[in-house]
């Protein structure tokens, strides 16, 4: 067999002891990166051992062969049931595409173990059909993101979570890459945009950001940030990524759109040509969130806002997988639409349940973070930038004496004080400049935008 790193290990431990306790359904819980599909292998070797059939779903066909390969390298002999492929239903390991396997479902074999990959779609339908198909098979479901976009659990498929390690601990341990965040200084403004299963409509988000201006200062930013690296650019549709591609191209940076409609022979080229190195940037919608394993990429771009913290986490993780042949490898998330200031740092500490997040619609968790106004990178407070060292000035409290009546005068002083300098800006940057050293929420700028007129977006 093959070695399981002791945090794998005791996954696969509470696995089996959830088993022993007659939860017959299980999610483990685990970052990007952690090597769920390591997991999956040995469970699926270890349960053929015992003579019982496994069936590994997953929902996309790049995630087949990703899996399939990895099964290969470690000589564990399986079959495939996706188009395309010829069938081999004699083997006791199946890896399916969750459509064929749904549609084929009378001609298998039946498995003890089920194991579902990317397991935060276990509620769509066709999941569900597969698991009434077996009841009485054990279910492993495996997820970085234990709920669905819209934010609710997954209680009704599962019946317990098995928690591994936080993003921090592999970062420190080095099974992760750490990663730079770099962020506006204030969230986009999406206010009016519709919510449809959880998430902001594309239609809505793709008229905001699909600006030749918006683009032009992204592909600049790259330049800046992350020059000459392998990228995944995230848009708000279709459209968008098409033409995101083309004005990188424009710019001499060659870049590639992909999507569900592109040929399947086109898209393995495309993805070739960005392991490979040349091609540098993959725009695409949602298509390479999950499960899109290129170690040497080096950065994420993230072009559409998005309300879904399963989405955010799945895009703005998928550059830190560690590199062998690079391990000293930084990743660079640029954020062009301020996801960090609705869903934290992509290590924030969070907590997952069955039951999910219940959140008022009015609810604004607020993360404690600061924003350089000279690099905007994005980090924990400190009194320094981690990345170019700026030091923040602390503002020094004037010292009053104790006396009613000056102490209400002085207060009155500063007060006016401060009126006045709100009153003379006359810009965005100067805005965000009296924001960021007040410690006001990004909404303020955009109010005084709207009472002063101010175009808000562009500086």
């Amino acid at each position: 067999m093959f070695e399981l790193r002791p945090y794998q290990e005791m996954l696969i431990d509470g696995c089996r002891i959830e088993f022993q306790n007659n939860l017959k359904r299980t999610c483990i819980v685990a970052p990007c990166g952690a090597g769920k599909t390591i997991i999956m292998a040995w469970m699926s070797a270890q349960a053929r051992l015992k003579g019982n059939r496994t069936l590994f779903v997953v929902h996309r066909k790049e995630l087949i062969d990703q899996s399939s390969k990895t099964f290969n390298k470690l000589n564990i002999p399986h079959g495939i049931i996706a188009p395309g492929y010829p069938s081999a239903l004699n083997e006791p390991i199946q890896i399916g595409s969750i459509q064929t396997v749904v549609r084929r479902i009378e001609r298998i074999p039946k498995p003890q173990l089920i194991i579902l990959d990317e397991a935060h779609h276990a509620t769509a339908a066709t999941w569900r059909k597969l698991l009434a198909a077996y009841p009485d098979a054990m279910v492993v479901g495996l997820t970085a993101t234990p709920a669905r976009m819209g934010g609710q659990g997954l209680g009704d498929i599962f019946e317990s979570l098995i928690m591994g390690p936080s993003v921090k601990e592999l970062v420190a341990a080095g099974n992760l890459s750490p990663y730079r965040y770099y962020a506006p200084p204030v969230a986009a403004d999406l206010d009016g945009l519709k919510v449809v299963y959880g998430d902001f409509k594309q239609s809505d988000v793709s008229m905001r950001m699909d600006k030749s201006e918006i683009i032009g200062d992204l592909i600049k930013k790259y330049q800046e940030l992350a020059p000459g690296a392998r990228a995944v650019c995230y848009c708000s549709s279709v459209a968008h990524s098409q033409h995101t591609a083309e004005m990188f191209r424009q710019a001499g940076i060659p870049a590639l759109h992909i999507d569900g409609e592109t040929p399947t022979i086109t898209r393995d080229a495309a993805i070739n040509e960005f392991k490979n190195g040349s091609i540098k940037i993959i725009c695409n919608v949602d298509l390479i969130s999950e499960g899109f394993d290129v170690p040497a990429m080096e950065a994420v771009i993230l072009a559409r806002p998005t309300q879904s913290l399963t989405l955010f986490i799945q895009q703005s993780m998928r550059a830190m997988r560690r590199d062998d042949n690079n391990p000293d490898k930084v990743a660079v998330i640029i954020d062009h639409v301020g996801n960090v200031y609705r869903h934290g740092l992509p290590d924030e500490d969070r907590s997952w349940s069955l039951e999910g997040k219940k959140k008022k619609p009015t609810e604004k968790r607020e993360f404690p973070m600061k924003i350089c106004p000279k690099c905007f990178g994005a980090h924990r407070p400190a009194p320094e930038c981690p990345y170019c060292h700026h030091v923040y000035k602390v503002e020094q409290k004037a010292e009053i004496e104790q006396r009613d009546g000056e102490l209400a005068e002085v207060i009155e002083l500063e007060k006016k004080r401060k009126k006045e300098e709100v009153r003379k800006a006359r810009n965005v940057v100067t805005l965000e400049q009296i924001a960021m050293q007040r410690g006001y929420a990004p909404g303020w700028i955009v109010k005084q935008c709207e009472l002063k007129r101010i175009p808000f977006g562009r500086k």
